[in-house]
Parts: C-alpha cells; structure tokens; sequence
C-alpha cells in the first residue's frame, strides 16, 4: 500500500512539474526570434525620431516663405504648432499609427507612446496644480501640426552588435528580454549590454519599449 502512495505522489509532482518546463520552453531561441528583432529594432529607428527626437519636417514660424506667404495668419493652432511640411513622409495621425503599431506592442503604444504623441498630458505638480503638456502632433483646420515646444529624447542612434543577441525568460508567459552589446554612434568606444523588451501579440513578437538613448 505504501508503494502505491509512493507512486501516486511521485506521478503528481512529476504532472506538476510539467507547466514549468513547458513555460520555459516557450522562450523562443535565438534562431527563431533573430531577423524578426532585427526588423523590429531597424524600424524602430524612424519611429524613435517622431516619438522621442525632432519629430517631422516643419514650417518654422519664423522663416521667410511663412512671413511672405502669411502661412499662419489666422490660425489659432499656430499659437502652439507649427504646419508639417506636406511632403513629409507621415502626414496624419493615422500614417503614424500604422507604422508604429508594426513594431511596438498595444499596451507601450496605447499607455505611453499615443498619450504624449497624440492626446497631451496633465501631470499634477504636488501643489494643488498640474503641469500640462499638449500633444506632439494634431490635426486640424486642413492641416497636420506638429507642437512647437517637445522634449528631444532621441538625439544620437543606437547602434547594436546583433551577433550578440541572446534571450531571457521573463518569468511570464508570451514575453522575454533580448540583450545585446550596444553603443551611440557619437560614442562608439562605449560599449554596454542593453535589454530589450518583447512581448508576444496575436502570434508574433513585438517591442514593448524604446530602443534608442
């Protein structure tokens, strides 16, 4: 009889055991996630200039095609933004949106990178007030405006060595960190092994967080 307990007990904890290996077999290797990161990180550079750095090309208020042509006489966007050139190559929200939500996941676009690009922000400032930020880019009266006044983040790229790619588990299912050795190209002798976040969404992975700085 105790033989028998012995070997229910044994067959359970073996059955136990089985979510923990397979969770850990569902990191994937580095073969099979390598050209989609490389993807994701090469399309991720443009997206790290409308996000984080100088944003798109623009009419600047104060230059001599806007004073001759009255650019933004009457406009009351003016006063904040400033026009995007018309052949830059987003002009609208929705171009942006497109190419963002091929490389970052639902949750980074939606809970960071849509709040500060295209709604604004309101911050309170621990005195009974708030510190408002207007969103990065905005439609209206015709036109695509981009903020005169943002946060420059991304002002040199990241270069990375993909060769040294390797992949973590993250302890959850459906997400992992990918590492590599990295640098700025204005510093290239300062090497550094920098994470990137992943996440799997509807069967393919993407990046849950910025590449660049």
């Amino acid at each position: 009889m105790k033989k028998i307990v012995v070997t229910v007990l044994t067959v359970l904890m073996l059955i136990s055991l089985i979510p923990t290996v397979s969770g850990c077999a569902s990191v994937p290797a580095v073969e099979e996630i390598y050209d989609r990161v490389v993807f994701l990180v090469e399309e991720s550079y443009e997206l790290n200039a409308l996000f984080y750095g100088c944003g798109l090309p623009v009419w600047e208020e104060d230059s001599e095609y806007v004073e001759f042509m009255h650019l933004y006489y009457g406009l009351n966007s003016a006063q904040s933004y400033e026009m995007i050139t018309q052949n830059a190559k987003f002009y609208s929200v929705d171009e942006i949106k497109q190419a963002a939500e091929k490389v970052y996941s639902k949750d980074y676009l939606n809970d960071v990178l849509y709040k500060t690009a295209f709604d604004g922000y309101a911050i309170e400032d621990g005195a009974g007030g708030a510190v408002v930020g207007v969103s990065r880019y905005y439609e209206n009266e015709g036109y695509f405006w981009q903020a005169k006044e943002h946060k420059v983040f991304y002002t040199a790229m990241r270069i990375y060595d993909y060769s040294t790619m390797q992949v973590h588990a993250l302890g959850r299912g459906g997400a992992c960190v990918v590492t590599m050795d990295s640098w700025l190209e204005d510093t290239p002798e300062k090497i550094e092994n920098v994470e990137i976040p992943l996440v799997l969404q509807d069967g393919q992975w993407f990046l849950d967080n910025f590449t660049g700085g």
